[in-house]
């Protein structure tokens, strides 16, 4: 018996569990009809053969503002706010700050203006977390979903 939830995203995990990516609740249906798949729950399955994925593959290179939002949780990472967001250089591009994940934070209109092209030593702001590069796209959105099923393939 099927028993994946119609209209929903359904987490596809390799044949060793690890999280791969998403696919829609027709495609899921379509894995487990030809045996390529087997239900793990309702909005997960599990692959039958190991699926070889270079790490290079899953990295998620340039970031997008989407991406950026998801990371830093859609809040101003100098004061917290969550209204008129914008992306802001850590180090400005003025100074040569490259649009890198490790560079780009979500920030407030009212902060990015603030802060205008300064460094950051140069006013009395602070980041509430050090900008990082997630692992893979499946990743980032593990860490942030709030689908019960899905967080026990969250690795920290």
């Amino acid at each position: 018996m099927l028993d994946i939830e119609p209209y929903s995203t359904v987490l596809v995990l390799n044949s060793s569990y690890e999280p791969l990516h998403f696919t829609n609740w027709k495609r899921a249906i379509v894995l487990l009809f030809k045996e390529k798949a087997k239900v793990i729950s309702k909005r997960v399955i599990r692959l039958v053969n190991y699926v070889r994925i270079s790490f290079h593959q899953t990295r998620i290179e340039t970031p997008s503002r989407a991406m950026i939002y998801k990371r830093d949780d859609n809040e101003c990472q100098y004061c917290g706010s969550r209204k008129n967001l914008t992306i802001d250089h850590v180090i400005p591009r003025s100074k040569g700050g490259m649009d890198t994940w490790e560079n780009l934070v979500a920030c407030c209109s009212s902060c990015n203006i603030a802060k205008g092209n300064k460094l950051l030593k140069d006013t009395d702001m602070k980041l509430m977390r050090k900008p990082t590069q997630p692992l893979s796209r499946v990743a980032l959105d593990l860490q942030k979903t709030t689908v019960r099923e899905w967080k026990e393939f969250v690795f920290n």
